[in-house]
């Protein structure tokens, strides 16, 4: 009895901290929500002619007294549509109606957690996970007011849809949030590794959907779908964020910072094309091994599995995008506490080394803890191989 007390009383509290968070974020419309001044006066911007990829050009049609900083606008041209229905309101209306949005989809993406993905091995240390790992990619969200919740809620539909097997569902919410950034449509290779036999009819189906899309936004609108290639293209080169690409740029940065030897451009290119090719390489075996095994859950650790494959891969990823990894850390963390233990105590390690003054120990444990997301991912990444490792050899026993 006195535990249920105790639950009720710590959930009522994240509760409460939860709603003060958002309640300050409402109250700060010209401090935060960067990202979303940008969706606004892009999209201001196109209403007005104005080409919203430019950024001295969009100048133009930003009020000086709510705009701060200048960001660049990187999402496809049929996003204007959407942001436009923000930006003909004024903007702090247009901005609370937004973050409320995002709320209503927030609550919907761990509703859809919940019974879609954990079910019954939920708690409130859940919801705590929710809000403290991968540096809080959720209260970045709401920050920085990017479409991040959004783009999540709806991706994880499409994997609710995968799981259900309902699969033209699937390839059609795939297709809907690649729409947002592009990059989920790499999730359509999940199809590949089901046991059906229409799964090469969907996934050359959605492909062939997918580009006659962007050849449509192109015959459109071809000048500003040229921008937004360029803009996207340069994106890749932004410093301090968790990806893959980033981190060995920071580290080679490092190298000639203590070393004075110039690294070539290229050696930068090759070491991470080496990275995502060694991560594809393991990833499709380990799906491959898993396709085969004649498990219950064998088509929710690959979609987890997928999600982190597809964090480590992409050359661009920013910290309020490691939403993604909340439910596939949780469930393998929470499901292999023993080997888990090893990845805490690196980390935990990392930290404890946060005030070191010792000689290039200092300045690389500073790079960690900035992508600590990603190579926290790369642990879970390493936890799933080796748990579809040990499904293979405990099967093969049986037998």
């Amino acid at each position: 009895m006195k535990s249920e007390i105790y639950k009720k009383l710590i959930g009522a509290i994240v509760l409460g901290y939860c709603l003060g968070v958002i309640l300050s974020l409402l109250l700060r419309p010209d401090a935060l929500h960067w990202d979303f001044k940008v969706y606004y006066y892009a999209a201001r911007a196109y209403a007005t002619g104005v080409n919203p990829y430019d950024i001295l050009v969009r100048a133009s049609v930003e009020d000086s007294v709510t705009y701060r900083g200048r960001f660049m606008f990187v999402y496809p041209p049929a996003m204007l549509f959407l942001f436009s229905l923000f930006s003909s309101l004024e903007y702090v209306t247009a901005l609370h109606l937004f973050l409320i949005t995002k709320c209503v989809f927030l609550i919907g993406l761990l509703f859809l957690w919940r019974k879609g993905f954990l079910k019954g091995e939920i708690d409130l240390l859940f919801y705590l996970f929710c809000v403290v790992a991968f540096n809080s990619p959720i209260y970045i969200d709401l920050k920085a007011g990017n479409i991040s919740i959004v783009e999540q809620f709806t991706l994880w539909l499409a994997f609710y849809f995968f799981l259900k097997r309902r699969l033209l569902s699937f390839c059609l919410f795939i297709i809907a949030t690649a729409v947002f950034k592009g990059t989920p449509v790499l999730f359509l290779f999940l199809l590949l590794f089901l046991k059906d036999r229409k799964r090469y009819a969907y996934f050359s189906g959605a492909w062939c959907a997918f580009i006659a899309m962007q050849v449509t936004f192109y015959a459109c609108a071809p000048s500003l779908f040229k921008d937004f290639l360029h803009s996207a293209g340069r994106v890749i080169y932004k410093v301090n964020q968790p990806s893959t690409f980033a981190f060995m740029g920071d580290l080679l940065q490092l190298i000639e910072l203590k070393t004075a030897v110039v690294v070539p451009a290229h050696v930068h290119l090759m070491l991470f094309l080496g990275i995502i090719a060694a991560v594809v390489s393991l990833t499709w075996r380990s799906a491959v091994l898993l396709r085969s095994l004649s498990i219950a859950d064998r088509e929710r650790i690959m979609v987890f599995f997928a999600c982190a494959a597809y964090v480590l891969v992409l050359p661009y990823f920013e910290d309020y995008s490691y939403i993604i990894m909340l439910v596939p850390a949780y469930f393998i963390l929470k499901g292999s506490a023993t080997r888990s233990r090893y990845a805490f105590l690196f980390l935990f390690t990392i930290l404890s080394s946060a005030t070191t003054t010792l000689p290039l120990v200092r300045p690389a444990v500073r790079i960690i803890l900035v992508n600590s997301p990603l190579i926290l991912t790369y642990l879970i990444w390493g936890l799933y191989m080796h748990e579809i490792a040990l499904l293979s050899r405990s099967e093969r026993g049986k037998q």
